[in-house]
């Protein structure tokens, strides 16, 4: 958690560049989060977002990604973060099997816009393969497109994907805070 960071986009930015070379997405180098009338993302309105991981319909989702506070006059508005890598380890003892197949199948996410139509396939669990440790995870039932596998493989697949979601939504490994104006956090986006 970073405090006090000025209410501009340069503070933003030269707050990334201390980091890294800030790469775009598809929505550019910032997404302003607000509420607007005919939202085109769930981000543009009130309702609460279930747990997941940004932008798994790019082929390359930011590693880092910065939420910035700039207001928050809303009430409510408090926002929970989950330790998805926790989550898989956890997962990996209790249902090795389960683990298993979330490395393997790759998954179709999507993301569509009047003027943008963004997808990629992703494995919900990533495995670095140097060291066999899990390196990513890609989690959106917002973002997931149809699942395209054969009636045998959904058999398999959805009830690994099921109980991987139930235990990201398990509050022993989440963390909930209301980010104030001024205020910035930074995490590992997988």
């Amino acid at each position: 958690l970073v405090q006090n960071i000025p209410d501009t986009n340069d503070a933003l930015q030269t707050l990334c560049e201390l980091f890294g070379t800030v790469r775009p997405s598809f929505s550019g180098y910032a997404f302003d989060v607000f509420s607007k009338a005919n939202p085109e993302n769930l981000a543009y309105t009130s309702k609460a977002l279930e747990i997941h991981t940004d932008l798994p319909a790019e082929e390359l989702a930011p590693g880092i990604q910065f939420l910035h506070c700039r207001i928050n006059d809303a009430i409510g508005g408090d926002s929970l973060y989950v330790d998805a890598t926790a989550v898989a380890v956890a997962f990996k003892k209790q249902y090795p099997e389960f683990f298993d197949i979330l490395t393997q199948f790759k998954v179709p996410f999507r993301y569509t816009t009047d003027h943008q139509d963004v997808r990629a396939k992703q494995r919900i669990i990533e495995i670095d393969p140097d060291n066999g440790e899990v390196s990513g995870i890609n989690f959106s039932l917002h973002l997931a497109d149809i699942f395209d596998f054969t009636q045998r493989h959904i058999d398999v697949f959805y009830p690994a994907f099921r109980k991987f979601g139930q235990m990201l939504n398990d509050p022993k490994f989440m963390m909930t805070f209301r980010l104030n104006a001024g205020e910035c956090i930074v995490f590992d986006n997988h």
